[in-house]
């Protein structure tokens, strides 16, 4: 038999409880409380039960040229429905920032074959082919050609000019070759592999001065000039020519890379084997998502004063901190993107944080 007693208390817990139904006309992330609900899908309501009261909602696009933040009112036991209206606004702005920085330029307007064409003529000049190796322990690389782009946030772009071609990592520096390195070189450090199995993932837990100190073994080994990539340099490789958010569109999709909400099997769960996701027109896989990938330059606020021929920033600044780019297995999608930029101290090792190489041509 059932106590009427025991029911109160649960009844009145329930009705202190109100439904928040929510709908959007764009894709955006969602924060309520300053607790991550993800992300919010055009046209896909979502249901969240909240205590009445007051709660702060904030949403923000992808790309982060929107954002908007209020407080939603619950005062009785029922359904409240809220529209977010963003799309209109969204297409002002745009229209706005396509004005301010202008139309694209450079390798903007070249198409993929010409893209790919360039690459063919940069790797001949330079006595290579476009994908080469220094040596079978050596990382795969592609060569990227010259040419200019606008780089940064779609709200606040500049010109850069690559003035020499160059050449990049296909992937981010595995396991696998850093194991080559500990086993030829001169050093001793292992990093952790986060009880992740798997020679072809990516490296991790490696610091920016585990990273230098990689290059200048691999140049010795070689006899060719390896380094970090300059800020510039990764924007450009990463981009591909394309304007967008990200190097295949304007938004995450599905199994595009691996960082949250990316549908990918590894996402916020671990880092993925290399070249698990197609590549970009250059031919470069994982530039987005993973790990993030540190770069040579100093961490700068913004681009005020940055070089402008794609050479690393490697004065003033915060001499504490250096850049990364390209986001990780568990970043949110914004911090995923090619315009995203993101600092840290060069000394921490870290589940997240890998290399990507660079190579100096003749």
């Amino acid at each position: 038999m059932t106590n009427m007693d025991e029911q109160k208390p649960q009844e009145t817990e329930r009705s202190r409880e109100a439904i928040l139904l929510l709908k959007t006309d764009m894709n955006c992330r969602l924060m309520v409380n300053s607790d991550n609900h993800g992300a919010l899908q055009k046209n896909t309501p979502l249901s969240i039960t909240l205590p009445l009261g007051s709660h702060l909602i904030n949403v923000i696009t992808q790309d982060g040229l929107l954002e908007k933040e209020w407080t939603q009112d619950l005062n009785n036991e029922e359904q409240f429905v809220y529209l977010i209206q963003l799309a209109e606004e969204y297409a002002q702005l745009q229209a706005k920032r396509e004005e301010e920085v202008g139309k694209p330029l450079g390798i903007e307007c070249w198409s993929a074959d010409q893209i790919q064409q360039e690459q063919m003529a940069a790797a001949t000049e330079a006595g290579l082919t476009k994908v080469f190796r220094d040596g079978p322990d050596s990382p795969e690389m592609v060569v990227i050609p010259a040419g200019s782009y606008r780089r940064g946030e779609a709200f606040n772009k500049y010109k850069v000019t690559i003035t020499r071609p160059f050449a990049i990592g296909k992937y981010p520096v595995t396991v696998a070759e850093w194991k080559s390195y500990v086993e030829k070189g001169e050093i001793s450090y292992s990093p952790s592999n986060n009880d992740w199995e798997g020679d072809n993932l990516p490296v991790t837990n490696v610091s920016w001065f585990d990273a230098q100190d990689y290059v200048r073994w691999l140049s010795t080994q070689t006899g060719n000039t390896y380094r970090l990539l300059s800020e510039a340099e990764w924007e450009y490789a990463c981009r591909a020519g394309s304007v967008t958010e990200y190097y295949w569109g304007d938004e995450i999709g599905r199994n595009n890379c691996n960082c949250q909400d990316s549908g990918s099997e590894w996402s916020r769960k671990r880092a993925s084997p290399v070249g698990s996701f197609p590549p970009n027109i250059f031919g470069l896989h994982d530039m987005l998502g993973n790990i993030w990938e540190w770069l040579e330059d100093i961490w700068h606020d913004n681009y005020e004063g940055a070089p402008s021929d794609g050479k690393p920033w490697s004065s003033e600044g915060n001499q504490l901190g250096r850049v990364m780019r390209g986001g990780s297995w568990s970043s949110f999608p914004r911090y995923a993107r090619c315009a995203h930029r993101h600092g840290s101290v060069p000394t921490i090792r870290n589940f997240n944080f890998g290399l990507r190489l660079a190579r100096t041509l003749p």
